[in-house]
């Protein structure tokens, strides 16, 4: 599963504007990633960061089948790592599937 890690490598060049957040990013970049490449089974995956206001902001997309809030999640931690980490999250249904995440720059 090369995917993630490199997604996490890519970041490195964002550190300065991500601290003091930047391990918590990596975090939620490797989970929503790698529950993309597990389940989505999709040829390509996006991976969009942006920090400005204060706000970090992960999205991941994909031409998967998507999920739902109220789906039944299996046994990993994936999305509870995200809900913990972040101070919301959610869902976006069209062409591509969407999962995002929004995180404060404070600690």
């Amino acid at each position: 599963m090369k995917a993630p890690r490199s997604s996490r490598s890519q970041l490195v060049s964002m550190k300065p504007d991500l601290e003091p957040r930047y391990e918590d990013v990596l975090l939620v970049v490797s989970e929503l990633m790698s529950n993309s490449v597990r389940h989505s089974e999709s040829a390509e995956i996006d991976l969009k960061v942006e920090a400005q206001d204060g706000q970090i902001r992960i999205e991941v997309s994909d031409d998967g089948p998507g999920f739902t809030h109220e789906t039944p999640r299996g046994e990993g931690m994936g999305l509870t790592i995200v809900e913990k980490l972040s101070e919301r999250w959610g869902l976006v249904s069209g062409v591509r599937f969407t999962v995002w995440a929004e995180l404060t720059k404070g600690v």
